[in-house]
């Protein structure tokens, strides 16, 4: 056989070979396949990419080449590989100009858990609160807890219920998302509950604010409310029925030494309590502390007032941060 024929032979044989990528990839080295290949998972949570990165990507890989492989499934019944992460890659190389990049087959299908990329991409922080606050959303429409939601993204609880609560808020506060941080943002939605006139107001005289403004116009919003609560209780008293107003005192000559109407049995005075109740509750980040009994916060009512193990220094916080660890009674200080 001629060394011509042989040649022939062995592209005959690549020509039959062609598509069948060994089993490798998953933990091994990262294979180089045909763009064309590969489509993006169309129930993937990134919604929007920024152009302009991507062109700032395409022009790093153009010189440098792609560093980080993407993941891809096994072929699907259309004979393509779908993207399990590194969407933002494989759109890059395509603007590169690249026909073919480095991937790494992930057994099973792509698509099976919608949390494979999700978890991926909040570990980069490589998602906007509306897209995580979306993908939450239809995990809760499917009937999933929070608590399951968050143990699966390995995020708190206090997280997963604040991207929650977007789908609730007023079309002015999520606007605000793209500019300014989703806490902060929450946070304005717990007052918009009782004052949406204050804070449609405010949003709409600020294109974006950080957190410390957002806090510091909640706190002068809420005195501001107790003030008027105030007022108001004080003009109810004046305007009361004659029944329900004050009565006059009765002349002293009715009454004994002691103030009591002639036949009167003095009250019993009440005992005082040599203990208290006392609330132990855990923030995510601040750890353990003392929850405050007996006054409430000046930020609303979903804030508490939590004296805290560490630093013994006392904090707002919100309600949706805190876990009741334990309640038990204490000896009471003389």
């Amino acid at each position: 056989m001629s060394y011509a024929q042989k040649l022939d032979d062995v592209a005959a044989l690549l020509d039959h070979l062609e598509g069948l990528e060994p089993p490798m990839g998953s933990g091994g080295a990262p294979l180089e396949i045909a763009l064309s290949l590969i489509e993006e998972d169309p129930g993937q949570p990134r919604r929007s990419f920024d152009q302009a990165a991507l062109e700032e990507l395409a022009g790093s890989i153009r010189e440098r080449g792609l560093l980080q492989p993407i993941g891809v499934s096994d072929k699907q019944k259309n004979g393509k590989h779908r993207i399990v992460f590194g969407a933002r890659r494989f759109r890059a190389a395509n603007i590169a100009g690249l026909t073919t990049i480095k991937a790494i087959i992930q057994p099973g299908q792509a698509g099976d858990d919608p949390y494979d990329q999700m978890v991926e991409n909040i570990q980069r922080a490589d998602l906007s609160a509306t897209e995580i606050a979306a993908f939450i959303e239809m995990q809760l429409k499917t009937g999933e807890k929070q608590k399951d939601i968050a143990r699966r993204l390995a995020k708190s609880k206090g997280f997963v219920a604040m991207h929650a609560s977007v789908g609730q808020m007023p079309k002015v506060l999520p606007d605000k998302l793209s500019t300014s941080p989703l806490r902060a943002v929450y946070e304005l939605y717990q007052l918009w509950k009782r004052d949406a006139a204050r804070v449609e107001k405010f949003c709409a005289r600020h294109e974006s604010f950080t957190r410390p403004q957002a806090e510091a116009f909640i706190e002068e919003a809420s005195a501001k409310s107790n003030d008027s609560d105030k007022a108001d209780l004080s003009t109810d008293w004046g305007s009361r029925p004659e029944h329900l107003a004050p009565q006059p005192v009765e002349e002293a000559s009715n009454k004994n030494a002691r103030g009591l109407h002639t036949g009167e049995i003095a009250p019993t005075a009440p005992r005082k309590s040599s203990s208290e109740v006392v609330v132990r509750v855990r923030h995510e980040q601040r750890g353990g502390g003392r929850l405050v009994l007996g006054r409430v916060s000046k930020r609303g009512s979903h804030f508490a007032l939590v004296v805290f193990d560490e630093r013994d220094d006392e904090a707002d916080v919100l309600l949706s941060e805190l876990a009741l660890i334990e309640m038990r009674m204490e000896a009471s200080l003389p």
